[in-house]
């Protein structure tokens, strides 16, 4: 068994988080040489190089982003553990983190409630609904257990794991008259108002790879989906909705697709690091990956919104 302090995972925590030794060591409220010699004990244990030294500012070899998981993963489970010898915790529940592209978070997270919220796991939910880079970065600095998202290069490869959950796709849509007709028509007019994602949206950047465009008339740009749907069911504009997130909508008649433009494929993931998480995590990360992807849960492909 290793001979491990818990105090070394504190300080390594603390240099990824800064990626400075002075400004770690004087955080730790140690010496640097003090500081550098905990984190070569670390690595000499763990028989690993978890830094790399030669850049500025420092960065995490990749064995040390894949033990930056294993570390948080392991003081949070003594934290656990004395709060429920302590009597303060929750039922001795193990709290799994989760960080979620915003509209995943509203619209699919709660069909996977059989694997998520499953009471034999005897654990407590703590989601994090965020912009699309923004949960990306959390899952990348080891501040949750699993994220929820689109499909990222630098996640499909080592030290992350991925489960497909499914394609989904953005669809031009405009929201409906009296009559069920829709306010603006694209056949008949180039000026149509549209909602357009910002540029530097994980949306925006999608619509732009794929060279697809509403309207030289934008009246209004943003990064969230569901602050566009709610402009487009007021009738200030079309816009591209991702099929997951008008599914009702369209069922209902409130909204209606533009066939002059081609849907746009997005497709949708789970991803993890490699390292070992708590077991009730591993249990949840196998539920997922039986009944994946997604379009199982109810029968139906995510496309079948178009028909």
């Amino acid at each position: 068994m290793k001979n491990i302090e818990t105090k070394w995972l504190q300080d390594f925590l603390t240099l990824a988080e800064l990626k400075n030794f002075s400004h770690a060591a004087a955080v730790r409220n140690v010496t640097q040489p003090a500081f550098s010699r905990r984190i070569k004990s670390l690595e000499a244990e763990l028989g690993l190089v978890l830094i790399e030294r030669s850049k500025t500012p420092i960065e995490l070899t990749l064995c040390g982003k894949q033990f930056k998981t294993t570390a948080l993963s392991i003081l949070q489970q003594i934290d656990e553990e004395v709060s429920r010898l302590a009597g303060s915790s929750f039922d001795g529940r193990h709290t799994v983190r989760l960080s979620a592209a915003h509209s995943i978070s509203i619209s699919l997270l709660p069909k996977l409630h059989s694997c998520l919220l499953d009471p034999q796991l005897n654990t407590r939910l703590s989601v994090v609904a965020n912009e699309v880079d923004d949960a990306v970065e959390l899952l990348i600095d080891g501040k949750c257990d699993f994220l929820f998202s689109f499909y990222e290069d630098r996640l499909q490869v080592a030290p992350y794991r991925s489960i497909y959950l499914g394609r989904s796709y953005l669809y031009c849509v405009s929201a409906v008259d009296e009559n069920g007709e829709v306010l603006f028509d694209l056949a008949n007019s180039d000026d149509v108002p549209c909602l357009d994602y910002t540029p530097e949206s994980y949306m925006g950047r999608a619509l732009h790879r794929a060279n697809s465009k509403l309207t030289n008339n934008t009246v209004c740009s943003s990064s969230m989906t569901d602050f566009i749907k709610a402009l487009v069911l007021q009738g200030k504009g079309i816009s591209w909705l991702p099929d997951y997130a008008i599914k009702d909508e369209l069922a209902s008649g409130q909204l209606k697709i533009l066939p002059q433009r081609e849907p746009v494929a997005l497709d949708l993931y789970v991803y993890r690091y490699y390292s070992k998480l708590h077991s009730s995590c591993e249990t949840m990360w196998n539920e997922l990956s039986k009944i994946c992807p997604i379009s199982e849960l109810t029968g139906q492909s995510l496309l079948d919104v178009s028909q």
